[in-house]
């Protein structure tokens, strides 16, 4: 856990140390960025920041996040929203139970090393897709079968009835329909539709499948 020190009654002092992410072998299993010198946020000084909760975050909380930032207008996370600093923002809010006003007000020699590491514990499996089969980072369990892999090659089966389905369904959850190569929903809804595994199966997946899958469901050898 993050190491807090009651500060005294004093203006709150902000440091600029260099920072180190954790991750040694002696915290394997943790997800944690230590800081060399203390951050200072409402008089406390942390040490690090613990993100354990990483590995309970699934791709129903990449879509989450996704709808926020889209209603917020955050243009830039229209796009690649994995490599947006208010993606990672919002995860590391998730994943610390911190309140997004910590990450906020960091200076960037803090929050640079804590969003890069958010950013590649998500893109930390973007790879493992041949022939439109995709492999997952870890066995997958759900309605009582284990799954390793799954086959995606229906995607290119879908009829022009099923993409207006998929884009109804994504403005019925809240999102705008433009671009939809780049949305998480979009990926789960055309994965179900392709698979014929419910909807819930995509997004229950770990969040570290989210950029995997969207690629997948994408991939340019489907509109050849």
């Amino acid at each position: 856990m993050s190491e807090e020190k009651i500060m005294p009654t004093q203006e709150n002092v902000e440091y600029n140390p260099a920072v180190k992410v954790g991750g040694e072998p002696e915290q394997e299993g943790r997800h944690v960025v230590a800081f060399k010198r203390p951050y200072t946020f409402e008089r406390k000084e942390y040490s690090e920041v613990d993100l354990s909760g990483l590995d309970r975050l699934t791709v129903k909380d990449a879509i989450e996040v996704q709808r926020q930032l889209f209603g917020q207008q955050e243009v830039a996370a229209s796009l690649l929203t994995e490599t947006t600093t208010a993606f990672a923002q919002a995860l590391a809010v998730k994943a610390s139970g911190k309140p997004v006003e910590f990450f906020k007000l960091m200076k960037k020699p803090f929050y640079r090393p804590v969003f890069r590491y958010v950013r590649e514990y998500v893109m930390s499996v973007e790879k493992g897709v041949e022939n439109h089969v995709m492999q997952l980072e870890k066995p997958c369990f759900f309605e009582g079968r284990e799954y390793r892999e799954i086959d995606l090659n229906g995607v290119a089966d879908l009829n022009s009835m099923q993409e207006s389905a998929a884009e109804n369904r994504m403005a019925r959850e809240g999102f705008v329909v433009t671009e939809t190569s780049f949305n998480y929903l979009y990926a789960c809804i055309v994965a179900s539709m392709a698979t014929g595994l419910p909807e819930e199966f995509f997004t229950g997946l770990p969040i570290c499948e989210a950029v995997k899958l969207k690629n997948a469901v994408n991939d340019g050898d489907f509109f050849e």
